[in-house]
């Protein structure tokens, strides 16, 4: 006997009518009938009396067999539920995806330390465009997204994990290369290469509107990589994340020059859907994550 009818014949006593029990139930009356029938067949024993227009009265068997039927169909629902609870909640996997310059620079070091605690939890990671890395949390085809300046957008959750420095970069010939720190209005007329998500950056909304367009960029690129490149070549300057570029300042390829109050930061979040159940793998990442050692930031 499935519980599909012994969940329908739940219906019909706490409906009192088989019309009602029916239409609760997503199927026609006479199969309400026919199930009812069945029921009575099996248990031999007549379980309501029917009236007009579909209104029963139940009998004392009737009586007897909801209180069995209500409690089976009870349990297993909580069986369902607990079943589904182990399922979400067990999985090890995390489909995690990363901007390219946090999954390029910032992340190694953390998910190296990550794996070796918890060899148990299984790391999926995929790379893509700050946009990518929103679209395909918000559609569930990744669990977590890392990203700087993370958007706002409906059922998705924002929680910033740090604030990353923002250095000026130039080539190691340039006047600036050398200097201890470097003030925004040193800026003006400098020949800008952007990294467009820098156009989401709080450091845009320091500069007065009547001196915006000397900022204005000669080219604008997507990825980190191809601003450092142009950079390379001295073509151009750039204002690019720390940990971005401190192997080409070790290496003596770029140079980069802290701004003189240190204020100029891009923030970095992990996203998920608001509608996502969070596993227990999810948690400790995203909570070890937050508390990263300065020896391993992300």
């Amino acid at each position: 006997m499935q519980i599909r009818t012994l969940r329908l014949f739940c219906h019909i006593i706490e409906t009192g009518n088989l019309s009602l029990a029916a239409e609760k139930h997503g199927v026609t009356p006479s199969s309400v009938s026919q199930s009812l029938a069945h029921l009575e067949k099996a248990w031999n024993a007549t379980l309501v009396t029917r009236g007009p227009y579909g209104v029963i009265e139940v009998t004392r068997a009737g009586e007897t067999a909801y209180e069995y039927a209500s409690d089976i169909v009870r349990q297993a629902g909580e069986l369902h539920r607990a079943q589904r609870h182990v399922r979400e909640t067990a999985d090890p996997r995390i489909r995690l995806a990363a901007c390219h310059s946090i999954g390029l620079h910032q992340l190694p070091i953390f998910l190296n330390g990550f794996k070796g605690r918890h060899p148990e939890i299984l790391i999926q990671l995929s790379y893509g465009l700050i946009d990518c890395v929103h679209h395909d949390v918000q559609e569930n085809a990744e669990d977590l997204g890392l990203v700087c300046y993370p958007r706002r957008r409906p059922g998705l959750v924002v929680d910033l994990f740090r604030h990353e420095r923002l250095m000026f970069v130039c080539h190691p010939q340039h006047p600036f290369a050398a200097r201890p720190a470097v003030a925004l209005a040193e800026l003006s007329g400098q020949r800008f290469v952007a990294w467009n998500e820098i156009r989401w950056s709080p450091f845009l909304n320091r500069i007065p509107d009547n001196r915006r367009h000397l900022f204005e960029p000669r080219h604008e690129l997507d990825q980190v990589e191809l601003v450092k490149g142009v950079v390379q070549n001295g073509d151009g300057v750039a204002i690019l994340p720390e940990s971005t570029v401190q192997a080409n300042v070790a290496d003596r390829t770029l140079a980069a020059v802290p701004f003189t109050d240190g204020g100029c930061t891009e923030p970095l979040g992990v996203i998920y859907r608001r509608a996502k159940k969070l596993t227990p793998a999810m948690k400790t990442f995203i909570h070890e994550l937050k508390q990263a050692s300065p020896g391993e930031k992300i």
